[in-house]
């Protein structure tokens, strides 16, 4: 017998997706993993330095040149991206010569949050002392209120025309998407601007909760089972393959201007979406619940009883951030100690065997391997990872006051082999995101 979805059904799984509480980040400190993963690329041995240009300057100088390209790139993404919501023309990037309002323009056109900041900075990595340079207030950098995930950082001001390392801003710029670009671009995230950009409701995950509106643009379902699909058609709605072509498509048009610093960094950008779906938790909705587990408790809630849903929705969502709490708190441990043969920078300096970047790299390799991978890692977290922090769906982990200690309280309760089993599972995926950045620096570098 064929299963037809019902409206009911539909809207059941809607709220289903709607309530997870879908974490800002997937992998917490891009910039320290980039770092790891790239040092030792022979190319930088020979890099020039370049001189920083600030996004207004860059956008002046390269406005008629931008005109063209951003009109090009909307038809390629039109064609190719089987799932993009088109630009509204009225948002089209177009010469004016005015610098007043360029980079609102081009916020726009790019359809990013138009409280972006984007200073010239660069960030430090543990260890290193900022000396005499002009510290920046991490205030001054995202546009989050929630500053707890970069305040453990030093960011350093470099001035207009100051000659940098390109590597150190490749690395830096690996985490700026985490820190607001994708945030209230919906129409239902009360902002101005989202009701303008024609990506219509948020698809899934809280569109009241701040930084759960950048979810559709750093997650990406393209590994579910067909009847999900047709239940969940907005599972489909995911804009990852859109941002990291549009940053790749933009890093080589500025390289192509000779306005290297913006190669640079719009290729950092690029690189932290095709990056984040290698995180299982971003390329699986509900990671260790099956298809049809997820339509029983979703035909369960249409009937009345939606309490399977919520304990299910309660229990990914703090394993999600169990995970990054115990990744965050081991890598910033093995960065300060500067311990070179710990499994994290071990995995990320030895990355697996190199697949070339291409149009389906993201789909066929990054989040397929994520995906395969998904029920492997919620087993780990359910075995090794403290009770109350990731099985006990009556509460909420990030509310907890000892996840910030959950490396310790995991060594108390179940020993070191449980930190090292742990620890492994994330190195395993570790050595995929570093062939995974390669990979995307290659394929705009031609290194």
């Amino acid at each position: 017998m064929k299963i037809k979805p019902t409206i009911s059904a539909y809207f059941a799984l809607v709220l289903l997706f709607l309530n997870i509480n879908f974490s800002v980040q997937a992998w917490n400190e891009h910039t320290l993993l980039a770092y790891a993963a790239l040092k030792d690329l022979p190319f930088w041995k020979t890099s020039d330095s370049i001189a920083a240009k600030s996004l207004k300057v860059f956008l002046s100088d390269n406005e008629k040149e931008l005109e063209l390209f951003l009109a090009q790139h909307e038809t390629w993404s039109r064609d190719n991206l089987p799932n993009y919501a088109p630009c509204p023309d009225a948002l089209a990037f177009k010469e004016t010569g005015n610098p007043d309002d360029i980079l609102l323009r081009f916020y726009s056109a790019i359809r990013i949050n138009q409280n972006l900041k984007a200073p010239l900075y660069l960030q430090l990595m543990p260890g290193v002392v900022a000396g005499g340079r002009t510290i920046v207030d991490p205030q001054d950098i995202t546009t989050l209120e929630d500053l707890s995930l970069i305040l453990d950082n030093i960011y350093i001001l470099i001035n207009e025309g100051e000659l940098v390392s390109p590597f150190e801003v490749l690395c830096t710029a690996n985490n700026e998407p985490d820190y607001g670009l994708d945030l209230g671009l919906f129409v239902d995230n009360s902002t101005d601007f989202g009701k303008t950009y024609g990506f219509g409701v948020q698809p899934f995950g809280n569109p009241n909760l701040e930084y759960s509106s950048q979810a559709p643009f750093h997650m990406c379902f393209f590994h579910e089972a067909g009847i999900l699909y047709k239940f969940g058609p907005f599972l489909k709605r995911t804009y990852v393959d859109y941002r990291l072509n549009l940053y790749k498509a933009l890093s080589e048009f500025a390289f192509a201007q000779n306005e290297d610093y913006w190669g640079w960094r719009f290729m950092g950008w690029g690189m932290h979406y095709v990056s984040d779906p290698s995180m299982p938790y971003h390329s699986k909705p509900l990671p260790g619940v099956s298809v049809l587990r997820m339509l029983w408790i979703n035909f369960k809630a249409i009937i009345g009883f939606p309490g399977a849903k919520d304990r299910a929705v309660q229990l990914v969502s703090n394993r999600h951030t169990a995970l990054e709490e115990f990744q965050v708190q081991i890598l910033r441990k093995a960065f300060e100690q500067q311990d070179w043969e710990h499994p994290f920078l071990q995995a990320l300096t030895h990355p697996q065997p190199h697949t070339p970047f291409d149009q389906k790299f993201l789909i066929e390799v990054v989040s397929k391997e994520a995906s395969e991978k998904s029920v492997f890692m919620d087993k780990t977290i359910k075995k090794y990872m403290p009770y109350k922090m990731v099985s006990d769906p009556k509460v909420e982990a990030s509310e907890l006051p000892d996840i910030k200690r959950i490396v310790e309280v995991m060594r108390n309760e179940k020993g070191q082999e449980a930190v090292d089993a742990m620890t492994l599972a994330i190195a395993e995926r570790f050595k995929s995101f570093s062939m995974i950045t390669r990979s995307f620096m290659a394929s705009v570098a031609k290194v």
